[in-house]
Parts: C-alpha cells; structure tokens; sequence
C-alpha cells in the first residue's frame, strides 16, 4: 500500500514538474517571496551562513563558502536544489528552523532553475544597520518657503517645503471656535465654556491662541490629560487576579499614575522619566516620591510565571521607549532588524535581578490597606542563560549571559556600577517612620487603658456603694423622660437614621420585616452614637427561622458590641446577655434567664444601662441586673436577627436621666466581678505603659548594628531591649492571670474546671517570666513592618508570601546602565519614538505609522527631516515636553481645518492619506474625554488630583476624572468601556470605532441621561425665562461650543414645540422643561460632540 502511495506522489510530482516547465516561472512574484519566507533569515542582510546571501540572482551565482548554488539550466547541478530536497542534517532549511518547502515550491524553484534562473537586476540590499532608524538623528537647517505665515515655526517650513515639492495646497485655518475646543480637548482634556470661548473670540491681539496655549499648559489638568495617553504607552494597568489574590501588576500601582501626573505637570524632563521609571530604586533607593516611577516595572508582575513578567518587561521596554521589538528574537534571531537571539537575554540580563515588592508608607503599617508598589534587585546573583528555541525548560547553562545592548546600537561601552545601599533600604524595619507607627499606636493603647482604669474604677464604687443599700430600687420599668435620642416607628425607610446591614429587610404594613434565615447576623445599625447612658425599647415579634434570635446590641465598635436577645428556640428559649472579650464572646450565667418566647407573639424588650450597670425588661416587668465586667465603648446601636424571621414595630432610645434609678445585681457579685474587672484594667494598663519603651529600645539595638555605634555600645543597646522585653512580658503574663481571675468569677459551674487549668498555665507562665527578668540576656523583638516581596513562580518560602528583609545590600546597578543608555541624547531611537507619541496625539496621524516599530519594517517616514528636527530640539530643550506640545500646537499646520472637502481636487488625489499634513486629521473623542467632557459641561466634575483607584461601578456616583478609576483587565466602567478604551495589554496606538453601542450608551445610559439634565437646568439657570431661541443658541454653544445656524435654531424650535405638546399630553408635570432636557440630550448625540474636528 506504502509502495502504491509513494508510485502515486513521485508521479503527482513529475506532473507539477512538467506544468511549471511548461509555464514561464516569474522570479519577483513566485520565486523571490518563497526565498524571503524560507531562506533570508539566514542567508540575508542580517546574517549570512556559510558566506551565502540568496537576496538576488548575482548574489546565488557568486554563492559563499560551498561556491555557487545556482547552475543555469541545470537544477539537479544546483547546489540549491540539493540542499532543499537533501534528507536529515543536510535539509535546508535546517530541521530546528521548522518546515521545510512543500513538494510543489521544490518543483516551482527547479523550473525556474531549468528556465535559466531568470531574473531583473537588482541592487544588493542595503546593511541592515543603515537603516534609517538606527542613525542618530540630525537637525536639517529649516527649509527657506515662500508661502505666507508659514516660515516663523519650523514644523510649518518643513512641512510648507513638501507641500511645494510635491504640489500640495493646504486647506484654510480652522475657525477659531472649532480651533479652540480642539486645543482645549488636546492638551487638557475638556471643553472650554462659554466664557472662556467668548473671551477667546473677543481677543484680537496677535498672540491670543498663544496666550490660550501656556495657559492650558500650565494647569494641572494638562497632566491628567496627557498621563493617560502616556498611561496607554506604558501600559498601565491596577491589579487583577481571582477574587482578592493578585495575579497581574499589583496592589497600590496608582502611585505610578500619581507620579506621571505630577511628572507632566512639574514638566520633569522626559529622559529623567525614563530613569526614573527604570531605575528609580538604584538613583533615588530612599525617595518615595522616586520609588513611585518604579510601578513601569511593578505593572508586569505575573504570579504564575516569572518568565512572562520578565519576557513582557523586554518587550514594552523597548517598544515604549525604542519603537523596538526585541522580545521578536527570544527564540531566534530576528527576522527582520539586526537584533541576535542572544541580544533578547543580554536584554534580560539587566532585569533579572529585579522584582517588585510592597512598602509601607508613612501613617498606616497595613501594605494591604495602603502601599507603595516599587521594585528592587532581590536576585542580583542571579545568572541569566540563553533559552534553547526560547523554551524556558531548556537553558542552555554552559555559558552565563551578560547584561548588553544590540551591536548596532552600541554607541558607547555601558557602564554598569553596582550601588551600596543604606540600611534603611535593605532592612525597611530600619526606618524612623516604622518606630514612630509603632510608638503612635502603642501611646494610642496607654490612653485607651487608662480611660478602662478610670471606667473599672467607677463601676467598683457603684458596687461598694450598691452593697451598702438597705433596700433594692423600684426596677426602671416605666418611661423615663430622658431626652430622645431615637424613635422610629418603621412606617418607612429612614435612611437618615439607619445604615442597612447584611439580611433581607422589607416594609409591610407599617413595619420593617427581615426574612433572611440561616446561621448569620443581620442589622440595621444607627449612623450616630448612642449616648452613654440610655434606655431603649424595641417592640417586635419572632415570625419564624432557626435559632430565632432577635435583639439590640450597643457599644457597637467594629467587630465588639454588648448584645441582648430574645430568642424563641425550641429547646431553651432564654433572654440573654453577650460581650466580648478580646476575640471571644461572653454569655456569662448571671445574665441568662430562661423564659418562653413565642412565634408570632408581640415583646416590648427594655434595656437600660447606667456605667457598666444593665437592666432587662420584657413587657414592663424587670428581669435581669448585670454588671458588665468590661469597659464601655463609645459605639452605635444595633437592631438584629440571628437566623430569624422577624417583624420590628418601633424602637425608642431615649439617654437615661441622672434621677432614673437602676436595679442593682447581687452586692457579693458585683464586687466580685467589679473587682477583678479592675484588676484586668489595671494590669493591662501595666503593659501598656512599658509597650513604647520596650519598641525604642528594640529600635536602638537594630539601629545599632548599622550606625557605625561601637561594638561595646551596641552591646549594651541588645542588653536594654533584652530587659525591655523582659519588662513587658512580665506585664502581659500579669495581664493574663488577671484575666484568667476575671474568667473564674464569672463561669458557669460546668466551666469551672476548663477556667481552672487556664489560670494554673497562666500562673506558671508569670512565674516562669518573673525568672526570665532576672537574667534578660540578649534576645528581644524587633521593630517589625510588612513589606512584601512578591515570589518567583513555584519558589517555597515559609510561611506566607511576606518578605520582610533584610534585602540585598547591593543593587547590581544594571538599570540605571540601561535606562542611561536608553536616555542618552546618542540614542537615535528614543527622541523619535516620544516624538512620534506626541505627534500623533496632536496631529491625528503619527509621522511614522508604525508607533511601536522603528525596525526595517519601519518604511522611512515622509517627514523624516521634520522627525529628526524635533527629535533634536526636544534633547537639547533638556527634554522639555512642554516646549514640544507648544512648538506643535502653535504651528499653522495644527491650526489648519480638518475638512477635506474644501481642499483641491489635485491635493486630495495626490495625498489622500494626509501623509503631508495639508490638513488636521479629525479625531473620535477617547473614552475618558466623552465621560469628562460630559461632567465638566454638567459643572460636577471634581477636580481633586491623584488618590487611590476609585471603583468602576461608581463612574455615575463619583464625580472624579476617569483615569482615577480602576482600570485593568478585568474591571472597566461600564460607560467608558463602550468607547475607544485603553488596552491595558498592548495599546501604543487606541483604535477609533464607530459602533452602535456608542450612540446607545450617549442615549439611553444614566450618566448621559443625568449629565444632559444638569447641563439643561445649568442653561435654565443662567438664561432665566428666556425664549426658546436663547436656549437653543446657549446649548449649542455649551455642548458643541458653536452657533447654531439658521436652520438648526428652527429645526429645534420644532422639535422643542412638539415635545411640549407630547409632554402635556402625557400630563408630564414640567414639559417645557423636559423638552428641553432632551434638546441637549440630542446635542450630545451629535457627531461633532464626540469628534475633535
């Protein structure tokens, strides 16, 4: 069967060998791309195996080391055609290269060799690193033009000189309205108003757009604009992950955001930004305003693969800043630009020591909480191995890679220094603001112990005083007439007095219902304090559920409150008390009653409290005294079930006059309980008075080992923590048999044992402690502070993933070699690439079109002389990039009209792609600029600067920009999300759409619906009762920022006439108002809202 296969294949063979005989075989469309695509990569311009390059006929002829692998007519004596069709090791292209040619490309190359090899003269490719882009840019002089008001700016000579050259007529300036809001949406992002359009318009001095320009420029907005272009450049992205774990960038990146911002506004110079952004850690290891720019690297963070991270880190490195594509040469040569395999992991090379981590800042401790996101060398041993076919499984470990650049970019020796670091930066424990934290909190904990003391101490006179009573009060069952503090019927929701909590609450017939079951708390919790003495009732029926628990708790305080409830369950239904101690939760006997409780039966439950004194009533008839053993907190109150059904009648709380008396609890167990209350308090305040001594003194001695303080004095300094330490556990062993104490006077008999053998460990323990202080030695524990730094997938670290230091003390210095190098003014690569990012922003088109690939593939751009002009201006203006925006935005060419109609016929023929800049290329509004201009235009948009990322979901509640919103992979607002949006992997250049969903989101959406409303009664406002005609010519001028023409104002004098009549119909109780509501509705569906002309 094989045999007959093969017989069938050698003659389907022959048969395509005779057809492409038969036929003329064409070199340039046949014969020459199947070389391109098979054999240039090694047998090109960029290398040259063997000595042989296939580019051309004369270069096959001449051949390379093996002689010629062409003979003319005769293909079986072609060196070329055996090396196709050889077998194993001899098999071109080689085995490792991948496929080779099909049966049918053979046969075609063997009939063009039979033919004669035919072929038009060509020229020899040029070098590689003679490409355009690999040559250090040069400042042409500016061309000399005779075209009027076009010689002052450069941009304009250069630009007016190609128009000549090549017959162009640029079209007329824009109107000055149409330029105005152009530049306002460019360089800050919104709108200009009415005002500042009419102040504009009104101004006939010379310099009138230029004073318009420093202005923009100098407002902090213009950083807010033009960080989020840079934002999409450099990739930004918050973290996302799967549920609260991190798995892309990482927690607190915003202070990258915050820092390009700030950047642009303090106009810092771009090469610094680059620095910074990449080295940030090694030149400034202490600034965390530094530190910040160092998220450029954070941002690539990946949990499951540190390969990718560094491999992504490669990639948008030198794409961002090299208009480069390095990482195309991680598992080969590149095929197109003079960039080996092995350039890739010299690449690598600087970043493989790098990871990023998390800081604490200054005021909060917590790095989950708040953080600073920067990267550091953690691995600067670390070897680097070139990757066999780029599969990370297969390094190849004879030969270590050293940190370099491509040859045909080394245009200076790197100078790679290794920095030491100050101890404060390897050991983040060491920083004065850490002490300072830990000292605030501590101090914090001596106050909040000594107002316990105070609270204990009082509670035992009420005690002393209670015992020597002769006779018990009449129990506060009555209405006192205390101030109200609350009384609400549940009539209705009242949002005012109370936050909803967890559970499912409803209103019916007059009352509040919950009718959420299962083992969980519900509440609805008070927005204010309760006072500190009160009386409260709360009327309520159990309706069904579970436990069937329902109550009040106060002294609400985060995860403590004192709680009593009712609960109707079956087998013991009770009244009962709860608090918390520590973590736990108390139901202590004294204060647990056993009564029925039945469904669907009315209770009034009272609760009075007096100090630590609580009074108990149901249905107005005393049932339990208790002393709470606890201090007080000042917190709020709780209406709650637990795993009930339950309908809430009415609440009233009420502070408890000085006159109202309370029924005490039992003389002997008040004093008991009051007294070990006291105890605990103060043993507690014991502790954490020598707390904050105990933390400098551990401070110093780590201090100590890095001052430069001599051997004896460092001594001494462990020996003062040491006994520092000692001190303080003494104190918290003390504590701990107080508490203990305080268990025994309160447990339940059964509990008694269990109590028992706690307080013995207890006792042990303080002895054990009390031996300790007589001989400190040197152990103590140090000033800690989380810092994370993030794991290289699969490594094992014990416990969880925080690091907390010491770190490296020396940075390999490899960064800041690189970003040196890739911000030296010998660069020829990065001035054109930022160059290029901000002509396209400006201009509508980039100057040249492949924004992130200056390689060959790059075609050398038209304006190549206005490129490298600018691109030296913008290095020897130190960077400026203020200055740049000011040189473009000022020229005539950015001011020209962007209407192609009105040009010439020859124009638009000649150039249809504007590649020579003969008009403003019109751009879509980016998603951030619609939401923006919408609430700038509606005069709600807040204006405060930087901060955490801001929710999505809360783009139509929280009035901020929208980069101040959370923007990754995984979460976008939905409003901005429908327009031209960044793609937070990869988006050098934001793609323009036109799409249904679009017109739907400016239509239909709440946040367009709501914005065109306010931008209405705005107008109403300003205008008064004016006529329709005064309102059409104020919205349009607001939203368009034009004058409507003649016929628009009649065609929305109609419509506002036939909405009204529609309104009324529908009995809309202010029609005339919503007509006009939807005037500017319309107006914002207008093309010429969401398009900069």
């Amino acid at each position: 069967m094989n045999r007959w296969l093969y017989i069938i294949a050698v003659s389907c063979s022959a048969v395509t060998a005779v057809a492409h005989a038969a036929e003329q075989v064409d070199y340039v469309t046949q014969i020459k791309p199947l070389l391109a695509a098979k054999c240039y990569a090694c047998h090109g311009a960029l290398k040259q195996e063997g000595g042989l390059r296939l580019e051309t006929r004369e270069l096959m002829l001449q051949g390379g080391d093996s002689g010629s692998v062409l003979v003319l007519g005769k293909p079986e004596q072609s060196l070329a055609l055996a090396r196709i069709t050889a077998r194993g090791a001899e098999r071109m292209p080689p085995l490792e290269e991948g496929v080779g040619l099909r049966p049918a490309e053979i046969d075609l190359l063997r009939a063009w060799i039979q033919q004669g090899a035919e072929a038009p003269a060509e020229t020899t490719p040029a070098d590689p690193g003679q490409h355009w882009a690999f040559q250090k840019p040069v400042r042409l002089p500016v061309p000399a033009v005779n075209k009027p008001g076009w010689s002052q700016n450069p941009i304009d000579a250069f630009l007016a000189a190609g128009h000549e050259k090549r017959g162009l007529a640029a079209v007329a300036p824009a109107a000055r309205h149409v330029l105005l809001r152009r530049v306002y949406l460019d360089l800050v992002g919104l709108p200009p108003t009415p005002q500042q359009l009419q102040t504009f318009l009104a101004d006939g001095e010379p310099d009138a757009f230029d004073k318009v320009v420093r202005d923009l420029l100098d407002r902090p907005q213009y950083g807010e604009r033009w960080g989020r272009h840079w934002m999409d450049v450099w990739r930004y992205s918050d973290w996302y992950g799967l549920g609260a774990e991190v798995r892309t960038s990482h927690l607190h990146i915003w202070r990258w955001r915050d820092w390009i911002v700030q950047s642009l506004n303090e106009n810092k110079p771009y090469d610094q930004m680059i620095v910074e952004m990449l080295a940030g850690d090694e030149i400034a290891p202490n600034d965390p305003a530094t530190l910040r720019a160092t998220g450029f690297l954070a941002r690539n963070w990946y949990v499951f693969n540190r390969d990718k991270q560094l491999d992504d880190t490669i990639a948008h490195t030198s794409q961002a800043f090299l208009g480069l594509t390095i990482h195309c040469a991680r598992c080969h040569d590149h095929k197109y630009d003079p960039i080996r395999q092995v350039d890739y992991y010299r690449m690598r090379a600087f970043f493989e020591p790098y990871q990023p981590r998390l800081d604490p800042v200054p005021g909060d401790t917590d790095i989950n909480k708040n953080g600073l996101a920067r990267v550091f060398d953690l691995y600067p041993e670390k070897p680097t191995y070139l990757f066999l076919r780029g599969n990370d499984k297969d390094p190849d470990q004879s030969r270590v890679i050293q940190p370099g650049v491509p040859d045909v970019l080394a245009f200076a020796d790197l100078e790679i220094t290794p920095i030491v670091l100050e101890p404060e930066v390897y050991h983040p424990d060491l920083q004065s603001f850490v002490l300072a934290e830990h000292v605030r909190e501590a101090e914090s904990q001596v106050q909040i112990a000594g107002a316990a003391v105070e609270t204990a101490q009082r509670a035992l006179q009420r005690a002393r005083q209670a015992a020597g009573m002769d006779s018990p009060p009449e129990p506060l069952t009555a209405r006192v007439a205390g101030e109200v503090f609350l009384a609400d019927d549940f009539a209705q929701a009242n949002g005012k007095l109370w936050e909803i909590g967890p559970g499912d609450w409803s209103h019916r017939d007059g009352n509040i219902l919950q009718t959420q079951t299962g083992v969980t708390r519900s509440y609805l919790r008070t927005r204010a304090k309760h006072p500190a003495d009160f009386t409260a009732r709360l009327k309520v029926r159990v309706t069904g559920g579970g436990w069937r628990s329902v109550g009040l708790s106060f002294d609400v305080v985060k995860a403590h409150e004192k709680l009593v409830y009712l609960s109707a369950y079956a087998p013991d239904p009770k009244l009962q008390l709860m608090y918390n101690v520590g973590q736990g939760e108390v139901f202590p006997a004294g204060a647990h009653q056993q009564r029925a409780v039945d469904l669907n039966t009315a209770y009034e439950l009272t609760v009075s409290v007096r100090g630590q004194l609580v009074n108990l009533a149901v249905n107005g008839e005393h049932a339990l005294a208790y002393a709470l053993p606890v201090p007080r907190e000042a917190g709020r109150l709780d209406v709650i079930t637990f795993d009930a059904t339950a309908v809430f009648e009415s609440l009233e709380v009420r502070e408890l006059p000085p006159h109202a008396t309370l029924v005490p609890v039992q003389p002997g167990e008040t004093l008991a309980t009051a007294e070990a209350a006291l105890l605990v308090a103060q043993r507690s305040l014991a502790a954490a008075t020598l707390r904050p001594t105990a933390l400098r003194t551990a401070h110093a001695a780590n201090r100590a080992k890095f001052d430069g303080s001599s051997q004896e004095m460092a001594k001494q300094l462990v020996r003062d923590a040491a006994l520092g330490a000692r001190n303080y556990e003494l104190a918290l062993a003390a504590e701990t048999v107080a508490r203990a104490q305080q268990k025994q006077t309160i447990a339940k008999p059964k509990d008694k044992p269990a109590v028992a053998k706690e307080l013995a460990a207890a006792q042990a323990n303080l002895k054990q402690a009390r031996q300790a202080l007589q001989q400190p030695g040197e152990k103590y524990t140090s000033v800690r502070v989380a810092v994370r730094a993030a794991n290289g997938y699969g490594e094992k670290v014990a416990g969880d993933d925080t690091r907390r230091g010491p770190f490296p003390k020396v940075s390999t210095g490899r960064r800041t070699a690189l970003a040196r190098w890739i911000a030296s003014t010998e660069n020829p690569l990065t001035a054109r690439v930022a160059v290029n990012h901000i002509w396209l922003r400006h201009f509508g088109q980039p100057l040249v079109e492949s924004m992130a690939d200056f390689g060959q593939r790059a075609e050398r751009p038209v304006q190549q002389a206005l490129l490298d002009w600018l691109a030296v201006e913008l290095m020897e203006n130190n960077w400026n990039m203020k200055h740049l925006h000011q040189l473009m935005v000022t020229s005539q060419a950015y001011q020209l009209g962007s209407s192609a109609v009105a040009a010439e016929a020859s124009t638009r023929q000649a150039d249809p792609q504007n590649a020579s800049f003969w008009r403003r290329t019109p751009q879509r509004m980016e998603s951030q600029v619609v939401r923006d201009s919408l609430l700038h235009l509606a005069g709600v948009l807040d204006d405060t600067i930087g901060g955490p990322a801001i929710a999505p979901d809360k783009e139509g509640e929280v009035f901020r920009r929208s980069l101040y919103f959370t923007h990754s992979r995984d979460k976008r607002g939905p409003f901005v999300s429908m327009f031209d949006d960044a793609d937070v992997v990869l988006c050098y250049r934001r793609a323009e759409s036109i799409v249904p969903q679009q017109a739907l989101a400016l239509s239909n959406s709440e946040l367009a619906l709501s914005m065109a409303r306010r931008i209405a009664s705005r107008l109403q406002e300003n205008l008064g009762s004016s006529a329709d005609e005064a309102f059409i010519e104020a919205a349009f001028e607001t939203v368009l920022q034009v004058q409507p023409t003649r016929e628009e104002v009649v065609a929305c004098q109609e419509m506002l006439e036939k909405s009204v009549a529609v309104l009324a119909r529908k009995q809309h109780p202010q029609p005339a108002v919503r007509a006009r509501e939807n005037l500017v509705q319309v107006l914002v569906n207008h093309n010429n809202f969401v398009t900069i002309r």
